[in-house]
């Protein structure tokens, strides 16, 4: 009876055994597949970052672009204005004084427009090189990114860090 009882306890200490070793099997299973479900989401949130950056880039140089455009419909005007201007000015000698007054005014318009179309260009420009920055980082391209940044440091002080 003694040899009995021993082989039922090996017996149920080899079936405790085995299920301690499955279950211990599925818990390292389980927490495998949770680690990589975490590494996917941490991936995609940070994809989805870089796409919002990205979109909110192209929407800030689209608006730039259309001050961009405005300034040049206005700097049109002004020159046709000035054009317009010059044509009168053999015609209305009398009211010369007058008609300087406003076209000085109208010349310093247009260089402001000038000044200011310049200084949108750069800031598109600026806007397109950060764009492809974080573009390129987000792609893990970092060396890549950090190269064209320090290229664009000097015109563009403002870039950011590749993220």
């Amino acid at each position: 009876m003694d040899n009995l009882s021993r082989r039922q306890n090996r017996t149920w200490l080899a079936v405790v055994s085995a299920v301690v070793v499955v279950v211990a099997g599925g818990a390292f299973l389980n927490n495998q597949h949770q680690q990589r479900l975490e590494a996917e989401a941490r991936a995609q949130a940070a994809q989805d970052q870089a796409n919002r950056q990205s979109m909110e880039r192209m929407q800030g140089e689209l608006a730039l672009k259309n001050e961009l455009d405005s300034a040049s419909q206005r700097e049109a005007a002004l020159q046709l204005e000035l054009r317009e201007m010059d044509a009168g000015a053999s015609r209305l000698l009398a009211a010369d004084g007058q008609q300087q007054a406003r076209r000085q005014q109208a010349e310093r318009e247009l260089q402001d427009l000038r000044t200011q179309r310049a200084r949108l260009e750069k800031q598109v420009d600026c806007e397109r090189i950060q764009l492809t920055v974080n573009q390129l980082s987000a792609k893990g391209d970092t060396d890549q990114a950090l190269k064209l940044q320090s290229l664009w440091a000097a015109p563009c002080p403002s870039l950011q860090a590749a993220r």
